[in-house]
């Protein structure tokens, strides 16, 4: 069986809006699809992290330690307004074997909207991935990805 740490996905904003604020965004947690076990290597693996943070893998994947998804606080932008956060379609993760691919990102809450002091809180959540026959080896696989918020 091989064990595979994937960590965080950390991501880097990009913002843009004709204002003279500085929008930040700080993970409040990391989206990790936690540590896991592979049964067979020549079957994919796939790890789901739904909105709720709950999670389903498929029959090959084994969790040893939980997946959980991304949770970001955006401050610095303008009061009251509603903004969007676009991801990248897929992020490829790196490590000592073969590539895991991350797609299906899901930001929530639906609406995005800033409160009176220009911050709120949203969700990232993801699918990890596998081409099947892939041989992997024990160690983190991880990588970062860029969003882009716009008001």
């Amino acid at each position: 069986m091989v064990h595979i740490s994937l960590l965080s996905l950390v991501s880097i904003c990009a913002w843009s809006f004709p204002v003279q604020a500085q929008v930040v965004v700080t993970p409040t947690q990391i989206l990790s699809f936690g540590t896991i076990a592979i049964q067979n290597l020549t079957d994919n693996v796939n790890v789901r992290i739904r909105n709720n943070g709950t999670f389903t893998t498929n029959a090959n994947t084994y969790i040893i330690s939980d997946p959980q998804r991304g949770e970001y606080l955006l401050t610095g932008g303008p009061a009251s307004s509603t903004y969007t956060v676009t991801t990248p379609a897929t992020v490829t993760l790196t490590g000592p074997g073969g590539i895991f691919t991350v797609d299906n990102f899901r930001v929530r809450p639906n609406t995005l909207v800033t409160n009176g002091a220009g911050e709120d809180n949203f969700r990232i959540a993801g699918r990890l991935r596998s081409v099947s026959g892939t041989v992997f080896g024990d160690g983190l696989y991880n990588d970062t990805f860029n969003i882009t918020i716009n008001f």
